[in-house]
């Protein structure tokens, strides 16, 4: 019985990829980027066509999700970001870098201040990750900046907490183009 539901799990997947459909509905990690990754780059091999990435994840890892917007912004063909439920953290990273975004009426999309990661009592290494850390939270800002009408004020909240967005919010900011129903 096992291996039925295993082939019947990867004719599923076949034929999802085949209508080029992509889901992140996991946590931005190596393994959900690489594996979203790989995908992209076989379907822009076959056509340009767009491509479907369907959206619903709490976050993760930033140097992993910037892989992936580094695809998206390269990509021949148009990637379609739906953001199916919530696009937090990182995934709100990527779910602006498409080229045509979308939210479902129910949706919600957060931001918030990167975490450090510090692990360890020495001064020298806190000061250290912090001027990364500064660093790399302007580039992540960037892209904000780029792809939405989301204010200074908007970005000050994000730093200092957590931007909450609904979808009549994200449309008004221009974080998505259009609510689906």
């Amino acid at each position: 019985m096992k291996k039925s539901i295993k082939n019947e799990e990867l004719k599923i997947n076949d034929l999802i990829l085949k209508q080029r459909e992509l889901f992140l509905y996991e946590e931005v990690s190596d393994n959900s980027m690489l594996r979203l990754i790989k995908e992209i780059k076989v379907l822009n091999n076959l056509n340009h066509k767009p491509i479907k990435l369907w959206i619903n994840s709490p976050g993760g890892s930033t140097t992993c999700g910037l892989a992936l917007m580094n695809l998206i912004r390269e990509s021949k063909s148009k990637i379609i970001t739906i953001i199916n439920t919530e696009a937090c953290s990182m995934a709100s990273q990527i779910s602006v870098v498409g080229h045509q975004r979308y939210i479902y009426s129910n949706g919600w999309w957060m931001a918030h201040d990167m975490s450090g990661g510090i692990s360890g009592d020495y001064t020298s290494k806190v000061i250290y990750r912090a001027k990364y850390l500064e660093a790399h939270a302007k580039s992540l800002e960037g892209a904000y900046k780029e792809f939405t009408k989301l204010t200074n004020k908007d970005l000050e909240l994000a730093r200092n907490g957590e931007l909450w967005l609904n979808a009549e919010q994200c449309l008004e900011k221009g974080v998505v183009d259009k609510i689906l129903k």
